[in-house]
């Protein structure tokens, strides 16, 4: 089967630099109650079998990259960790040091159940970006759940299985032999005809690099807030934390204009959506920054920038940042990224919640804000990924204390409410 231009481009990526573990996804579950590694293992082998993007293989034939899907699906490893002197801390040690292992091609997802108490476990999955995208971890997640529920009570477990991913083969395919493919690029050309150069708030530039990372938690009474925030606007949570981003990295470096990485699904249709595989797609997010706008036409200005995107979301990023390089620009889309993954999580493993962590190695060019959710109960994680040559520890703790500042003072802000009363004092960086 050949690539899609989403997992080319990361595979690509991988070549470069063979043994480089920072394309891979390593999430995982803390799951808090009694789990019986038996059917957490046969719920891990259905779940395999049902999806081909978890047992790709890539290879290179005739200089072309091709991949196939193994056979069988690979096993659940068991970690017991009960007999540690702490049995947690001993876990994120093991996780911590998976993580960074050298790139196995032969093995490019592997999942592992670790045990720290009679009622506590770690299911953790290791995927590589160029097989399996963050959407999808999502979809897996909850239906290794939803399959593990149905095998404790004696069922099989074979409703919801997800859609082949044959399917975004065929959209691909599709995609390309019809209209929207030049659409696309129609669109994406002539929305960046006069050659935009991205700045971030360091107002510096630099490659793609391991960040250092930040962590804040959004418990569900401030998320809820934030929602009522977003309604009172006419626009969604997502949009709303997209605005704030945008608002933030305006502020900061103090410019009249946002170019925003924006990562997309990749997946237009209802059957694409349920398809587990690599389609996501990162475009920019151009939007206008005037500080006098009240929050309302900001967030709504930003909605719709946020819309026409993911219109145009399945134009390929390597494509346009060619052909604007081509036409005399840098090739840059973005220097700043939102990433906002609100997702359905119904993560019950036969009574025992759980909570997703992520422990993949923080990628980014300048600085990278995801706001995920973690938890079925609404509760949001905010991270902050900055670029070691562009901000310092204390620049990057500022600027996450700066994102939480407005966070906070959206909740309590009215449509009407000028920007610069929630983004009052811009952070000044070193390199800026």
């Amino acid at each position: 089967m050949p690539l899609l231009p989403p997992q080319l481009r990361t595979w690509k990526a991988q070549e470069r630099d063979p043994t480089n573990p920072v394309f891979f996804i390593c999430d995982y579950l803390e799951i808090r109650g009694p789990v019986d590694p038996d059917v957490m293992r046969a719920a891990h082998q259905q779940v395999e079998r049902e999806t081909e993007a978890l047992r790709l293989r890539i290879a290179t034939e005739g200089g072309e990259h091709r991949q196939f899907v193994r056979p069988e699906p690979s096993p659940l490893r068991l970690l017991d960790l009960c007999g540690a002197l702490d049995p947690a801390a001993a876990a994120q040690a093991w996780i911590d040091a998976d993580v960074r292992l050298p790139v196995d091609p032969g093995e490019l997802c592997s999942a592992t159940l670790i045990r720290t108490a009679p009622d506590r476990f770690l299911l953790y999955w290791k995927v590589h970006h160029a097989v399996v995208d963050g959407w999808s971890l999502a979809l897996l997640f909850n239906r290794v759940a939803a399959v593990y529920t149905e095998l404790a009570v004696g069922r099989d477990g074979s409703d919801g299985a997800p859609a082949p991913f044959s399917c975004l083969l065929e959209s691909e395919a599709a995609y390309r032999a019809g209209k929207g493919l030049s659409r696309d690029r129609e669109h994406w050309l002539g929305a960046f005809a006069d050659l935009p150069e991205p700045v971030g708030p360091s107002h510096g530039r630099a490659e793609v690099a391991v960040g250092r990372r930040r962590r804040h938690q959004l418990p569900p009474d401030r998320v809820a807030r934030l929602g009522a925030t977003a309604r009172s606007m006419g626009v969604t949570w997502s949009d709303l934390a997209v605005s704030a981003v945008t608002a933030y990295v305006g502020t900061a470096a103090r410019i009249p204009e946002v170019l925003l990485g924006l990562p997309t699904a990749g997946r237009l249709s209802p059957q694409t959506r349920r398809a587990p595989g690599m389609a996501m797609n990162i475009l920019p997010l151009r939007v206008p920054f005037d500080s006098g706008s009240t929050l309302a036409e900001h967030a709504r200005r930003v909605s719709r920038g946020v819309r026409e995107v993911l219109l145009h979301s399945r134009y390929p990023t390597a494509e346009l940042s060619r052909e604007i390089a081509e036409r005399g620009g840098s090739g840059r889309l973005w220097a700043a990224m939102a990433n906002v993954m609100l997702f359905d999580h119904r993560l019950d493993f036969a009574g025992a919640p759980a909570t997703m962590h992520t422990a993949s190695i923080p990628l980014t060019v300048d600085m990278t804000v995801y706001l995920l959710q973690s938890d079925a109960d609404g509760t949001v994680e905010v991270i902050l990924d900055t670029h070691p040559d562009l901000y310092d520890e204390q620049t990057t703790d500022a600027h996450l204390e700066g994102l939480l500042s407005l966070l906070r003072a959206l909740e309590a802000a009215g449509p009407q409410t000028p920007l610069h009363e929630v983004c009052r004092e811009p952070l000044r960086t070193p390199a800026s």
